[in-house]
């Protein structure tokens, strides 16, 4: 603790110091090169007691954990990236429906994704007034075992 202060005092010393003799040098053409030496110096008195060996930094005590649970956060990850995969599929179903001329109010995507990442649509929601049109449409596009449900009904 007795270095860390001296080391300390040392800094603030060379740091004053440098404060004065950049303020004489000024306006002079060796500014740029006492800039550079008092850098320098203020490097060593900075750095000597590590050179010293005096100091011994001992991070024990920080609780730092090298296994980190990530799974919370693919957790995470993996809800949004269900949320997202169904707003998508919802979308390109919802422009299928409108281009065949059927008026779909909502439109809800159930998608499951598996640990291998395959994505697989379990279900599709719909309230239309032309259910039966609209459900031959979503299965044509997510094929026939799709389970298309009528939020009308």
């Amino acid at each position: 603790m007795e270095q860390i202060k001296s080391s300390v005092i040392a800094v603030c010393t060379v740091s004053a110091a440098i404060c004065i003799i950049e303020s004489l040098v000024s306006g002079t053409r060796l500014k740029n090169q006492m800039k550079m030496i008092l850098d320098l110096v203020l490097i060593a008195a900075a750095a000597a007691p590590f050179f010293k060996g005096g100091i011994d930094l001992d991070l024990s005590g920080l609780n730092i954990d090298n296994t980190i649970d990530y799974s919370h956060s693919q957790e995470i990850y993996n809800e949004e990236l269900r949320r997202q995969t169904s707003y998508n599929v919802s979308s390109v179903l919802l422009q299928q429906l409108s281009a065949a001329g059927i008026i779909c109010e909502k439109i809800e995507t159930e998608v499951n994704i598996s640990d291998d990442g395959s994505i697989s649509i379990i279900k599709v929601t719909l309230r239309t007034d032309n259910f039966k049109g609209a459900a031959e449409i979503v299965r044509s596009s997510l094929g026939s075992e799709t389970e298309v449900v009528n939020e009308n009904s």
